[in-house]
């Protein structure tokens, strides 16, 4: 397993496919073995590395949403190399028109790793399918610390992402039915919300 997951690390780094840092990965599968998950949700599965250590830390299912052609068909490679296939549900398409096909089902975890631009966008869709003990985690929310840290902005491609991100944190802060922790400090800062308790 360890090999097979070594090799997507070196795939991924070869073709420049942004997979989660160590810290994130560390994380998520500390989170799966001491919540014990049964539905997760991913938004934004690439070729299938975070979803494949979610997955070998618990006994969960998977539905994973991938806009990619390409990263679908290696991510079903490795699920199978990993003999994980039958745990594994993948939507293909736009996240913000596969989500709401989704409504009716209540994940227990949902990890956010789609486009940051459209996270203000997609927490709408996401928060119905958060169950009523779920997690939702959303990465990258310091985007390289221009968003953590304040850092310059060099490239104006970033503004939209890093506006877009600055705004999905309000939505999060803003939220009186969420509890949301922001951890700056783990990968490249992620945010840990659950629903409040009554």
């Amino acid at each position: 397993m360890e090999q097979i997951l070594k090799q997507m690390e070196d795939f991924a780094k070869e073709k420049n496919i942004p997979i989660v840092l160590p810290d994130t990965r560390d994380f998520l599968k500390d989170l799966c073995k001491k919540q014990k998950p049964k539905k997760i949700l991913e938004v934004g599965t690439a070729i299938g590395y975070s979803a494949s250590n979610m997955l070998l830390s618990c006994d969960a299912r998977i539905t994973c949403c991938e806009a990619s052609k390409p990263n679908i068909i290696i991510a079903k490679q490795n699920f199978e190399k990993l003999n994980l296939t039958d745990r594994v549900l993948i939507v293909e398409g736009d996240c913000l028109k596969t989500l709401p096909t989704l409504l009716g089902q209540k994940f227990d975890l949902i990890f956010l790793d789609g486009p940051k631009g459209l996270y203000p966008q997609i927490l709408p869709k996401l928060l119905p399918l958060l169950g009523e003990d779920g997690t939702l985690i959303a990465d990258n929310v310091g985007f390289r610390g221009m968003v953590s840290q304040n850092k310059e902005i060099k490239e104006n491609r970033f503004v939209k992402t890093v506006n877009a991100l600055n705004e999905f944190l309000d939505d999060l802060k803003n939220n009186k039915e969420l509890e949301t922790e922001v951890h700056f400090e783990i990968g490249d800062g992620i945010t840990v919300s659950h629903w409040r308790k009554k």
